[in-house]
């Protein structure tokens, strides 16, 4: 069984770890064994559609310092690598972390930091930008992202699937926002940079 399977987006072409490949079913059980209990990237829609957005739209990420929030294995952390200046991938799931950092080097792409841990707990380094792509599917995650937007008063891009939590968390925002995608797949929204007095 192959390790890596071809994807287009756009006009590139990307290597993506088979979710299938036994190698990549024992680490996450053994992760889930051990008590980390993640819903790992299962290749969303909604996440496809954004990564071609990002390629279609460098400019929203060129030449910055990005943290992707709760990364799973990440297939939008494949544009956001190539094109920012530096992307720091985060999630509270070490393997995840382990194997989107692998899929990033079988890329090309090193110009990457993990960081480990709740998104709305860890050290933030020097960042332009957040971006969080299908993060918000339930209470838990939903309340996490609240915390975090409550933290980092900077811009912040949410991707995601028209899910119940989703929904409920973009209709309390304290900050104001703009639809950069809506269709019935995905709502991708920039929360303007909020500056305390």
């Amino acid at each position: 069984m192959k390790r890596w399977l071809p994807i287009s987006i756009g006009n590139e072409t990307y290597d993506l770890l088979n979710l299938k490949h036994p190698d990549f079913n024992r680490r996450v059980m053994a992760e889930m064994d051990n008590g980390v209990d993640v819903y790992y990237d299962r290749r969303w829609r909604a996440t496809e559609i954004f990564s071609r957005w990002l390629l279609d739209n460098p400019e929203t990420v060129a030449g910055k310092r990005v943290l992707a929030l709760g990364v799973g294995i990440g297939l939008e952390t494949l544009p956001l690598g190539q094109l920012c200046e530096h992307l720091f991938i985060n999630d509270f799931a070490p393997v995840s972390l382990e194997l989107c950092a692998e899929q990033l080097e079988q890329n090309g792409i090193q110009n990457y930091t993990a960081l480990s841990g709740p998104m709305e707990e860890i050290n933030l380094p020097e960042i332009d930008l957040a971006i969080a792509c299908f993060l918000i599917y339930e209470n838990e995650t939903r309340s996490a992202m609240t915390k975090f937007i409550d933290t980092y008063p900077g811009e912040i891009i949410v991707a995601n699937g028209p899910l119940p939590a989703f929904e409920e968390w973009r209709k309390s925002l304290p900050r104001e926002t703009e639809t950069l995608i809506s269709d019935d797949t995905v709502l991708a929204i920039r929360l303007l940079p909020f500056f305390r007095q």
